[in-house]
């Protein structure tokens, strides 16, 4: 009797010893899926910042949804013609956006929401800004689909 109890606790070890390095590695992989995916997004959220900076309504125009809606930091809702629409090039350099602490949350395979502090040296009383965004996968193609910004409790006071 206890050498049957030996062989079938020796045959679980051995089972559980083959089938942990797949688990392991099952993990590792979407571990490696996940931050790919987080890396792509907060690079598309830049290259969507970028582009309306320097005024490029086409790439703005592609890279979102034709249902997009934003919530401003002063609360007026906005859709994609406005959003496109207030995009034009300026003809002058103006300081770049600083975009940092990121967050992305992977709600599946199609869609999640981008957050990230922002500041915008150009603009006076919205500053400092927290956003999130949220981005869906249309046709194979991140878009993004809404967005919100809120300003730092500081910035409706920082007039430097």
């Amino acid at each position: 009797m206890e050498s049957k109890r030996i062989i079938g606790l020796s045959v679980c070890a051995m089972v559980l010893l083959w089938t942990f390095p797949a688990i392991s590695e099952a993990s590792d992989a979407a571990q490696s899926n996940t931050a790919s995916l987080q890396q792509q997004l907060i690079d598309l959220q830049k290259a969507l910042v970028n582009a309306q900076e320097r005024g490029d309504a086409e790439y703005v125009r592609n890279a979102v949804a034709d249902d997009f809606t934003e919530i401003e930091t002063n609360g007026n809702t906005t859709d994609k013609s406005d959003l496109v629409r207030d995009v034009h090039p300026s003809g002058q350099a103006k300081p770049a956006a600083i975009l940092y602490e990121f967050e992305v949350l992977p709600l599946d395979e199609n869609c999640a929401v981008v957050t990230y502090k922002a500041v915008f040296p150009d603009k006076q009383l919205e500053k400092y800004q927290h956003v999130s965004d949220t981005w869906v996968k249309e046709d194979g193609r991140w878009k993004l689909k809404f967005q919100q910004s809120t300003l730092n409790l500081w910035s409706a006071h920082d007039l430097d």
